[in-house]
């Protein structure tokens, strides 16, 4: 049994209730907060569900978690699955949001043939987790390796002619008096 998405879960649970909270849902709604990372609200989704949670519960429950819109938009789903609302209306207005469009498409992509099927979300979830994660691991490699020779290319400029002045200049001139 895998307990990091659940201890993951936990300790975002305790982190945004130690946050301090005024009551005001409409400064929620209107702050611009940056979406939390997809993999930790697949994770929270994943752990909502394996407690027995439905669909709509544990979107409601996990977006009423995070902060901001972002939150508030997987509410909002929640309430609309469970009116009885068509999956694609349900997640028409979160996936259409110029800032947090991309996140809840993979969200709702990730989450619809459970909905549709009647099936597990769990095996989706930890593969759209991986996914994630090797997107994310592709990113860092490229990063590194422009960052490499970005930084070698001057190191190497500044130890060249060091080289050459303490090295090469010293031998030749070496040489040459021992020749004469």
């Amino acid at each position: 049994m895998d307990l990091k998405p659940l201890i993951v879960a936990l300790s975002t649970i305790m982190a945004l209730l130690l946050m301090e909270f005024d009551g005001s849902s409409e400064r929620l709604v209107d702050e611009q907060v940056s979406p939390p990372p997809l993999s930790l609200v697949l994770a929270l989704l994943g752990v909502a569900v394996r407690q027995g949670a439905s669909l709509p519960r544990a979107l409601g429950v996990v977006g009423s978690l995070l902060p901001g819109p972002y939150g508030f938009r997987m509410v909002r789903v929640a309430h609309l699955l469970a009116g009885g609302n068509g999956w694609d209306l349900s997640w028409s207005g979160a996936i259409g949001d110029p800032d947090y469009g991309r996140s809840m498409q993979v969200l709702a992509d990730c989450l619809e043939p459970s909905w549709r099927l009647g099936s597990s979300p769990l095996t989706r979830i930890e593969t759209t987790m991986r996914q994630l994660d090797h997107r994310a691991r592709s990113v860092l490699a490229r990063a590194t390796a422009t960052i490499t020779v970005r930084l070698l290319v001057p190191t190497g400029l500044c130890i060249l002619p060091a080289f050459v002045l303490i090295g090469v200049i010293p031998c030749i001139a070496a040489f040459a008096g021992g020749m004469s």
